[in-house]
C-alpha cells in the first residue's frame, strides 16, 4: 500500500514536533477516516516529548497554546483557525472512577501507547512520511468490516464501559459487524454493575451519536441484544446521586407484534427503520426512535372489531412517555417539547383535502407563537409521518406526502395565523385604545375576526374596526 499523503497543516505539526530527534504521529480516527478514503473531522497528535516540550515547541513555531489539559500530557495548539490536540505518548491505569484513569505514565514507544486505545481500526498511528504503524491488525479489520478490541474485551470495558456504546457507534457509523466477544464482554455482571458509575451526560451523548449514524439500527439492535438498553447509568438530582435507567423502553419493543394487515415487522424492527429512514437530525431521530414507544402495553394494546391487534391511542400515550423518557434523560427542554408534541400528532398528518387541511393547520397552529416555527414543525411531522409510513414493509402511495405538503403549503399561503400578521400594528391600537392588556385582547380579537371572514385584513377595515371600538369605549366613559 502506497503511504498517505497528508494536508499541509497536519504535515506541518508532524515536522514541527518531530524537530531536535523527537517523534511525532497521526493517531486514531483521523488515520482510520484517511485508510477508508474519508476525510478526517479532526486530527490527533502524539510525540515523545513531554508537554513542557510541546509547549516550547509550539510557542517556537509561533502558535496559540492552551495548557488545560496538560496534567494528562495533553496541550492544543491553534493553527489557521483549527484546534489541534498533541499529547505526550502515555499508558494508563484505571481504578474505580471510569471516567478518568488513576495513574497516567508517559513513554517514548508508540506501540504502548496505541496499546491503551479501544479498538484495532482507532490503534493505528502515521508518521510524518506517511507511513502506518499498525501493531493490532487495525488495517485488516476495516477491510474485513469489524469491529475487534485492542487486547482483552473485558480488560478494554471494565476501564471504561463506555466502550461498548463507542462499539455501538462505530457500528453504526461504519456499518461493521462486532466481533462477538466484544458481545460476550459487554453482557459481562463486572461491567453492567461498572456501566451505573458512567454519567448520564456521557451516555446521553453516546446513544444520540449512534441514533445520528449512517446505520443506527445496527448499532441500537447491538445495545439490544446485549442489553446495555435495559441498564442504567449515573445522575443526579439535588446533590444526590441514583441510578438513572438508560432505555428499557426500546428494548422492550422487541418481539411485540403488530396489526400484520398494516405492518410487516414486530415494534422495534418498524421503530429502527423508522429512524434509519428519517434525515439524521437529532429532534427527528429521537421522535423516530419514540413514536411507537407505548405500543403493546397496558392502556393501548387492544383487539379492534375484527379481533385484530390494535394500539388505539398510542400516540397520545407515546408522547406521555417519550415526556417521561426524554426528561429522565435530560435532553434540552425545547428540544424535548418538540420531539413530544411530533409524537403525540404523528397519526392525525391531514390529507390533500383542503378543508380538513384549513381546519388542521387553524388547530394546530394555536400551539406555537410564530408562523415560522408552526412551519418548522410541521414540516418534521410530514417527514416524520413519511418514515413511519414507509417503515411498515408494505406498499405505499409515494405521492402521498408530497401531496400534503403542497395542501399545506397551499394553505398557509392563504392564512392569517398569528396577531403579528395582521395588517396593523399594536402601536396604533395603544395611540387608540392606550397602553395595556386591552392592546393584546384586541389584537387577538381582530385575528379571530380575520380568521372567521367577518373581516378582511386589510390595514384600512382594521383601522376602521379599531376606531369603532375607541369611539364606542368614549361613550362608555362619558
Amino acid at each position: 500500500m502506497k503511504n498517505l499523503v497528508l494536508p499541509p497543516t497536519p504535515k506541518t505539526i508532524l515536522d514541527k514536533m518531530s524537530e531536535g530527534g523527537f517523534s511525532c504521529y497521526l493517531v486514531g480516527g483521523s488515520v482510520r477516516d484517511m485508510l477508508r478514503g474519508r476525510v478526517p473531522s479532526d486530527y490527533d497528535f502524539v510525540t515523545d516529548r513531554i508537554p513542557a516540550e510541546i509547549v516550547a515547541a509550539a510557542e517556537k513555531a509561533g502558535w496559540k497554546v492552551w495548557k488545560q489539559g496538560i496534567a494528562f500530557g495533553v496541550v492544543n495548539v491553534l493553527l489557521k483557525g483549527i484546534i489541534y490536540e498533541i499529547a505526550t505518548m502515555r499508558t494508563e491505569t484505571y481504578g474505580t472512577d471510569p471516567h478518568r484513569p488513576d495513574r497516567v505514565a508517559f513513554v517514548k514507544d508508540i506501540v504502548n501507547d496505541l496499546s491503551r486505545r479501544d479498538f484495532t481500526i482507532n490503534a493505528m498511528a502515521m508518521d510524518k512520511q506517511g507511513r502506518i504503524i499498525d501493531p493490532f491488525g487495525g488495517k485488516d479489520d476495516l477491510k474485513k468490516g469489524i469491529i475487534r478490541c485492542v487486547g482483552q474485551p473485558g480488560q478494554r470495558f471494565y476501564e471504561d464501559p463506555l466502550r461498548v456504546l463507542r462499539a455501538a457507534r462505530f457500528i453504526s457509523k461504519t456499518g461493521f459487524t462486532a466481533d462477538p466477544n466484544i458481545a460476550t464482554a459487554a453482557q459481562d455482571e463486572r461491567i453492567l454493575h461498572r456501566f451505573k458509575r458512567l454519567s448520564l451526560e456521557r451516555v446521553r451523548d453516546e446513544l444520540e451519536k449512534i441514533l445520528l449514524s449512517t446505520y443506527p439500527s445496527r448499532g441500537l439492535n447491538f445495545l439490544v441484544n446485549t442489553e446495555i438498553l435495559r441498564s442504567s447509568c449515573s445522575g443526579k438530582t439535588r446533590g444526590e446521586r441514583e441510578d438513572i435507567p438508560i432505555l428499557p423502553e426500546i428494548a422492550a419493543m422487541q418481539g411485540v407484534k403488530q396489526n400484520p394487515r398494516f405492518h410487516a415487522y414486530d415494534v422495534l424492527e418498524h421503530t429502527l427503520k423508522t429512524v434509519e429512514d428519517i434525515n439524521p437530525q437529532p429532534v427527528l431521530r429521537w421522535a423516530a426512535l419514540l413514536h411507537d414507544v407505548s405500543k403493546g402495553k397496558e392502556g393501548t394494546r387492544c383487539l379492534n372489531k375484527r379481533g385484530e391487534i390494535a394500539d388505539y391511542g398510542h400516540a397520545s400515550a407515546g408522547a406521555q412517555l417519550a415526556r417521561d423518557i426524554l426528561d429522565r434523560l435530560r435532553l434540552p427542554p425545547k428540544t424535548a417539547d418538540r420531539i413530544v408534541w411530533l409524537i403525540k400528532n404523528h397519526m392525525i398528518v391531514p390529507g390533500a383535502d383542503y378543508r380538513y387541511m384549513a381546519k388542521w393547520v387553524k388547530k394546530r397552529s394555536r400551539e406555537f407563537t410564530d408562523r415560522k416555527t408552526f412551519m418548522e414543525a410541521t414540516g418534521q411531522l410530514f417527514l416524520l409521518a413519511d418514515s413511519d409510513n414507509r417503515a411498515r414493509g408494505k406498499k405505499v402511495e409515494e405521492s402521498y406526502i408530497s401531496d400534503v405538503t403542497e395542501n399545506f403549503l397551499k394553505v398557509m399561503s392563504h392564512s392569517v395565523l398569528y396577531p403579528s400578521e395582521l395588517n396593523i400594528s399594536g402601536e396604533y391600537i395603544a395611540q387608540k385604545l392606550g397602553k395595556g392588556q386591552q392592546v393584546g385582547k384586541t389584537l387577538r380579537d381582530l385575528l379571530i375576526d380575520v380568521q372567521t371572514g367577518r373581516l378582511a385584513n386589510s390595514r384600512e377595515i382594521l383601522k376602521a374596526a379599531v376606531n369603532k371600538k375607541a369611539r364606542r369605549l368614549a361613550r362608555y366613559r362619558i
